[in-house]
């Protein structure tokens, strides 16, 4: 796959953003987060839980952070890669450019329980509730950290946060500064990126970034190319400024992909959007937050879906002043979209333009019932198009055996509200159907309990554990037996699993840790019939997966980082289960250049993550060069 314009214009951009800056040389971050102890990083503030930063000890969920620093001393060099990382996600690989992503199960390409933000906007899809991951891609370098909550978040993030909450967080803009250019390259493509950070006046800062990508094509298993490689440029900003108490963040981004022909598996895409974001104190010092931002997306895939979506969100959160041991935070938001369908030789929505729009308001009340218990309660209405007000309830209770312990429950009920593939659906696009829309479709609900305990024996060993049962209500499924099917609230049934992991700090220079998620479904139709088929269509999930991940340091300039993944087999469509290697080995040249290794799927030639062994991807071993220089 030619690269030539690529180079073009990271050297454009590189030209751009070091020449203000030529001749001035700061050394390299290395280890921003490497030198912490794992009481410190217990200490990592989180905000996904609560809505309030707090420590990651005490967040009375499931939740796990992918800071900086693994990021960095990772493989990955896309965001799904990087979600590797967490254990309590399942990460497949579909094809070249996209990924089944979901927490709790019910994984497919088009997942719609697991709500994903970027710095505060949600980047899930008005066509289905999921996220098109080749539509949504960040520059590494710039995360500071991914917040993934396993269970739901509907009180805070409201519909479609039902079996868990992805908020990925990017480094603010005084921390950027300087001049950055990464470079990682294989024979079946890469990633080029380039940063620029200034100063705006006395109290702003500025960063400036550009990236480019390009993927080749995977290959079934006969060797056959699926056609699924493509390309894709992105540039964007963002600057802060503080007064005082007051902090006012501006960003955005513009992509652009699918430079080769377009198709179902390498769409043409089109998008950008435009964050501001205001945080403030009022005169009695309470603090508030008022965010806005503009979305748009287009989407073209030839035969199947060619869409586009424009949306406008604004979000409002205040936490008035309180007694002593209590808090309470309380919001409200407004979302409009108007999402729009062209007829495709495969698919028709009628009507194929809809105006949407969701409303909300929420509050959230904490408050100490004694010195170690803690109860949280909270409930969110939320309006949206379709179905009309929904309430999203839920209540935590924290139990502090020490500083060091903590044990905690929760039950919440969480809603998938429905989207256009639910109501507006027909295949194929003209008459007789085969699926003739869902006009009677409504939400589907999952009440949910949890049982979770963290913890850090002495200094050196950290560990989460939480055990889960959600039952479901409603979920999709079309009428058995009836052609044309329409799509229906047909299947329900309990999901039940454990989620498990632990750090090992073993000296300064070493740290291991380790993590496992199992869970069981065991759903029916709520009519007492029997169709296997539309049920499998849910999501393909395996029983269990575990990881394991080792990071050593090589004197005061190498570092050599190695995880192990092994996920179980899927059961429809099969896949059988696999073990996967990763590694990254790493040497700082100088104070201003790094150079390392990467290794992707090291222990097999091929394997298939996804989808029936005739029509999947071949996931094949990779070996990446990879040069970050920073002034």
């Amino acid at each position: 796959m030619k690269t030539s314009s690529h180079l073009k214009f990271l050297v454009v951009l590189a030209l751009a953003f070091t020449a203000p800056l030529a001749g001035a040389i700061a050394s390299l971050p290395i280890a921003s987060l490497a030198d912490l102890s794992l009481e410190q990083l217990s200490e990592i503030q989180v905000t996904s839980v609560s809505g309030r930063a707090e420590p990651l000890q005490n967040a009375a969920s499931s939740v796990f952070v992918i800071t900086h620093d693994d990021i960095r001393r990772s493989a990955a060099t896309t965001l799904p890669e990087a979600l590797r990382l967490a254990p309590n996600l399942q990460v497949a690989q579909v094809s070249a450019g996209r990924y089944a992503i979901s927490a709790r199960g019910f994984n497919n390409d088009i997942a719609n329980k697991l709500l994903v933000l970027i710095d505060g906007r949600s980047v899930y899809s008005t066509l289905f509730s999921g996220v098109f991951w080749d539509a949504n891609a960040v520059m590494l370098d710039d995360v500071e950290r991914i917040e993934v909550i396993s269970g739901p978040g509907g009180t805070l993030w409201g519909a479609n946060a039902v079996n868990g909450v992805i908020n990925v967080i990017t480094r603010d803009a005084a921390a950027t500064q300087g001049t950055l250019v990464s470079v990682v390259r294989s024979a079946p493509g890469g990633r080029a990126a380039v940063r620029w950070g200034g100063a705006l006046g006395e109290t702003g800062h500025l960063r400036l970034y550009g990236l480019a990508d390009d993927r080749d094509h995977t290959r079934l298993g006969s060797g056959a190319s699926r056609n699924d490689g493509d390309s894709r440029r992105q540039v964007g900003f963002r600057a802060d400024w503080e007064a005082g108490p007051s902090r006012l963040t501006v960003q955005g981004d513009a992509y652009r992909g699918g430079d080769y022909p377009s198709s179902g598996l390498a769409p043409r895409l089109r998008g950008g959007n435009l964050l501001a974001s205001w945080s403030s104190r009022f005169a009695n010092g309470s603090p508030y937050r008022l965010q806005a931002y503009y979305d748009t997306a287009e989407r073209d895939e030839t035969t199947v879906l060619r869409n586009s979506v424009a949306s406008v969100d604004l979000q409002f959160t205040h936490e008035p002043a309180m007694p002593p041991g209590q808090q309470l935070l309380w919001g409200a938001g407004y979302r409009r979209a108007r999402d729009a369908n062209q007829t495709t030789a495969l698919v028709l929505f009628a009507p194929p333009e809809r105006l949407l729009s969701w409303a909300n308001v929420f509050v959230q009340h904490q408050v100490d019932l004694s010195d170690r218990w803690k109860l949280t309660v909270g409930a969110k209405a939320e309006r949206n198009s379709y179905t009309g007000v929904e309430f999203l309830p839920s209540a935590r209770l924290a139990f502090q055996h020490s500083p060091r312990h903590m044990s905690w429950m929760g039950a919440s009920r969480a809603v998938r509200a429905p989207s256009r593939i639910d109501r507006d659906f027909y295949l194929p696009a003209r008459a007789p159907f085969l699926i003739a829309g869902g006009s009677n479709f409504q939400s589907e609900t999952a009440n949910v309990l949890e049982l979770g305990h963290r913890g850090q024996l002495q200094a050196d060993v950290t560990y989460a554990v939480t055990a889960f049962r959600q039952y479901y209500k409603g979920l999709r499924a079309g009428i058995p037996g009836r052609i044309p099917t329409t799509v229906e609230n047909q299947i329900e049934g309990p999901g039940q699993g454990l989620e498990t992991w632990v750090q090992w700090q073993v000296n300064p220079d070493w740290r291991l840790a380790a993590g496992y998620t199992g869970m069981r479904k065991h759903l029916r139709f709520s009519s007492g019939a029997a169709d296997a088929f539309s049920i499998s269509n849910l999501g393909n999930d395996p029983q269990g997966q575990w990881n394991l991940r080792s990071s050593l340091n090589l004197g005061s300039r190498g570092e050599f980082d190695l995880i192990v993944r092994h996920v179980g087999a899927l059961p429809s469509p099969a896949v059988a289960a696999y073990t996967a290697v990763d590694a990254r080995l790493a040497w700082r040249v100088s104070p201003t250049l790094e150079l390392s290794l990467l290794g992707q799927n090291l222990l097999d030639g091929q394997h298939v993550e996804f989808n029936a062994l005739g029509v999947a991807s071949q996931i094949e071993r990779r070996v990446l060069l990879k040069a970050v220089w920073q002034l």
